[in-house]
């Protein structure tokens, strides 16, 4: 297995506020792409569109407030049964910290496609501290609306 995509960031927002943007379609349209579609239920299937390609990840924990886990199901190349979670917990000065994980990468995976995984994953979490701040949309993949 290769190593897990792992970002941290501190937020200035409640740990309520940043589980509801990781675990509704309101929250992850927010910061993700615009083309999200989830519920905050156990064993649903949340869906994420790119403008045409989709990717799909069942919802496997939710801890109000504490943890979201994902499992990715087979739509991107080497995603499937890979692992995403969201780990909140409070932080020094009233902030709250997030650590992401995209973990779970089959061996086969190159370090390039992680490396531009890895980087966008990057991008995606700066989105959900500013979108947890700020309470402004701004999701890193937007589309028109159909």
């Amino acid at each position: 297995m290769a190593a897990p995509l792992v970002h941290q960031v501190n937020v200035k927002a409640t740990p309520d506020t940043i589980y509801k943007a990781v675990s509704t379609a309101q929250g992850l349209q927010g910061f993700w792409t615009s083309e999200s579609k989830a519920e905050a239920k156990v064993g649903s299937i949340a869906t994420f569109g790119f403008g045409g390609p989709t990717q799909r990840m069942r919802v496997d924990e939710l801890v109000p407030g504490k943890r979201v886990k994902w499992t990715g199901l087979a739509d991107f190349p080497n995603w499937d049964g890979t692992t995403v979670t969201w780990d909140i917990s409070p932080a020094d000065n009233g902030e709250t910290s997030v650590v992401f994980r995209h973990a779970d990468w089959p061996a086969s995976v190159s370090q390039d496609d992680l490396g531009s995984i890895n980087y966008n994953w990057g991008l995606i979490v700066e989105r959900l501290k500013q979108f947890s701040e700020t309470g402004k949309p701004n999701p890193l993949f937007a589309f028109a609306t159909r």
